[in-house]
């Protein structure tokens, strides 16, 4: 059992309490920690179990990398009052386990708790947080935010594949919104007997697409999972709007 609490420019944005591992930390929704910041990535990394009770911090292949206190790591044991520092976020760990249960940081450990500990050289100092994560980004030739010399522009297109319950075709979701349900006007026609005439909406943002429930007595589904309010939507995913049932595509193109 242990906690992260996540601090952004010395200021405490939220905690997390966890009994299992693994905790996976990134930019995504699917993740149990996300941090919404374009220097994370997607699936930016996680905390594990090693035998025979450690506790260790894997990077999972991301752009600008993955710190313990002021090292860069790609797979590395954490210990009680250790920091993660993913882009411009750090995670104070937490262990939460009794004192006798906890692993001794073992003398000579390459993260070994640096003279005049960490409040002073990782936390407060935000200056020389920021100038150990551009300096590891100049060396890939990045920036925190993207491509240092040329920014490059990530474009989203989606898509819905009609499966059953209607036409089968390919529907480009080109408008800002796309309607979803009975109605004559509606973009994708949706058949049952309790969907609504805007039964769903999907809102093209620049950062994804999200679903909505609209209206109607049969709430649209995502992946068998009923939506109430709205969910960012991901390659693969099922809906399911009364009798007819699509798949969202999501395609990503770079210039």
């Amino acid at each position: 059992m242990f906690k992260l609490i996540m601090r952004f420019q010395d200021i405490t944005v939220k905690e997390y309490t966890f009994e299992s591992v693994p905790v996976k930390i990134g930019r995504r929704d699917d993740n149990d920690v996300v941090i919404d910041n374009m220097a994370v990535s997607g699936h930016h990394a996680s905390v594990e179990k090693e035998e025979p009770n450690y506790y260790v911090v894997v990077d999972q292949g991301s752009l600008n990398g993955t710190f313990i206190n002021e090292k860069k790591i790609e797979r590395a044991r954490i210990y009680d009052g250790d920091f993660i520092i993913i882009g411009k976020h750090s995670l104070k760990f937490e262990d939460l386990r009794p004192k006798g249960q906890r692993p001794l940081r073992i003398p000579g450990d390459e993260l070994d708790r640096p003279a005049g500990g960490y409040r002073d050289t990782v936390i407060l100092d935000t200056k020389a947080q920021q100038e150990l994560l551009a300096k590891h980004a100049a060396e890939r030739g990045v920036s925190l935010d993207g491509p240092r010399e040329k920014p490059k522009k990530v474009e989203l297109f989606g898509s819905l594949t009609i499966l059953s319950g209607g036409t089968p075709q390919i529907i480009d979701l080109e408008k800002r919104l796309t309607v979803l349900g009975k109605s004559d006007d509606a973009d994708v026609k949706c058949s049952g007997l309790l969907v609504g005439k805007t039964a769903a909406l999907i809102n093209k943002r620049p950062n994804g697409y999200f679903l909505a429930y609209a209206e109607g007595m049969k709430k649209p589904e995502v992946n068998g999972e009923a939506v109430t309010t709205q969910l960012q939507l991901h390659d693969g995913d099922q809906i399911t709007v009364g009798n007819t049932r699509m798949t969202f595509h999501l395609r990503e193109e770079i210039s």
